[in-house]
């Protein structure tokens, strides 16, 4: 399987989907939630700081990560409404990693301060912080009831300068 970096509209509507799909993340998605998650790949068509890749298997996205630079446009990236997913079939095989590093070294490339990555605290979210820190981000925040009571909001911080 190979990573390819998001260059048409068909794909992006494909990547959007599978996000939000529950293979990707078995959680309730708000609405407002939902629509800005799908629709960032499609606003990555158009933005140079903003850069989505996905790894298709027999013509199915099973894994997409996205990073965007933030609102400041101070060469900090974020990952907000971008978001990494690997299909519930396919974890465990190294396909976050790798489409991590993508991301990194997009960043790098365009002397990219930091990745700051936005999680929550739910139990379904678990595995995904694990991996963050595993793969260098530190926790820097914990809001509780940030998104809705009963789920907060996790930051994590990864800086290259």
């Amino acid at each position: 399987m190979k990573i390819e970096i998001l260059k048409n509209k068909k794909k992006a509507v494909a990547i959007g989907k599978f996000i939000t799909s529950k293979a990707a993340f078995e959680q309730t998605w708000t609405p407002d939630e939902k629509r800005r998650v799908q629709e960032a790949p499609l606003e990555s068509l158009t933005n140079p700081l903003h850069q989505y890749w996905y790894i298709e298997d027999k013509g199915q996205i099973v894994g997409a990560i996205g990073i965007n630079e933030n609102k400041y446009k101070n060469l900090g990236f974020e990952m907000d409404n971008d978001y990494v997913a690997i299909h519930k079939k396919y974890r465990r095989e190294g396909l976050g990693s790798k489409l991590l590093q993508k991301a990194e070294r997009f960043v790098k490339m365009k002397k990219g301060r930091y990745i700051h990555i936005l999680s929550c605290d739910i139990k379904s979210y678990k595995p995904a912080r694990i991996f963050f820190v595993k793969n260098g981000y530190k926790q820097v925040a914990n809001i509780p009831n940030y998104y809705v009571t009963g789920e907060g909001r996790i930051d994590y911080i990864k800086t290259f300068i």
